[in-house]
Parts: C-alpha cells; sequence; structure tokens
C-alpha cells in the first residue's frame, strides 16, 4: 500500500506539469508571428534618434513593406555605388521580431514595438545606434 502513494503523487504531479506547460505554451505564442502582416504598408517616421539623441536630419524618412518582402526606403544607407538612386530597395526575411535585410548592404533592424498604427524600429548603421519610431501612412 505504502509503494503505490508516490507512484500516484508521481504520475498526478507529471500530469499537471504537462497540462501547465500545454496552456502556457498556447497563451504566450509568439507575437511576432503576426509581424508579417502587420507591416505591409508605408511607415513614415515620428521622430528618430542617433545615438540615443533625438535627430531632424532624418525628417520624412519613411519605410514600406510588401507582402512578398520587399523593403523599399530612402533612409540614406551608404551603398557602394552611387547609382542607385533615392530609393534602397530590397528584400527582407522576418526570424521572430527581426528584420534581416539582404543584399549589397546588409541590414538588421529590430522590431522594438508593432501594432496597427505605430512600429519602432532599431538599427546601427556605420556604428551609430539608431531608433525609428514610425506611424502608418
Amino acid at each position: 500500500m505504502m509503494m503505490r502513494t508516490p507512484l500516484a503523487v508521481c504520475l498526478l504531479s507529471l500530469g499537471l506539469t504537462l497540462f501547465s506547460t500545454g496552456c502556457q505554451s498556447e497563451a504566450e505564442a509568439p507575437v511576432w508571428s503576426a509581424y508579417p502582416e502587420i507591416i505591409s504598408g508605408r511607415w513614415e517616421l515620428i521622430t528618430a534618434f542617433r545615438n540615443e539623441r533625438e535627430t531632424q536630419t532624418l525628417d520624412g524618412t519613411f519605410f514600406s513593406f510588401s507582402k512578398d518582402q520587399s523593403l523599399s526606403t530612402n533612409l540614406p544607407i551608404p551603398v557602394g555605388n552611387s547609382s542607385s538612386g533615392p530609393l534602397f530597395v530590397a528584400k527582407y526575411i522576418f526570424s521572430q521580431d527581426t528584420i534581416q535585410v539582404e543584399g549589397q548592404v546588409p541590414l538588421q533592424f529590430i522590431v522594438q514595438q508593432l501594432d496597427s498604427q505605430y512600429l519602432v524600429l532599431m538599427t546601427t548603421i556605420n556604428q551609430q545606434n539608431f531608433q525609428f519610431n514610425l506611424s502608418r501612412n
């Protein structure tokens, strides 16, 4: 009789652990799984920060994300050839909360905040940290 009690307790605690783990994983599903759909569209710069200081030199900047995962922006990104024009256009890949821009200029944007009307991106360009606060156009 003494042997059955510990076995029952072990089975009960194992069952509760599995049940609670299953509930947590569904309730805490990654928010970033919806990012590709939410981010599609044109985003206008509200404020920009360079090395944690607000800057107006980027006023008028926009980012446009298409559903086929291409990005176009007028952000002055240093590129190897000067004939690239005023727009930077490249393919991108989402990986959780990170936008990895492909092509000759490797860029990585971290999504700090994203909802239907507001987007905050962080990146490093030429060893300078940038934060872009954007609103949907």
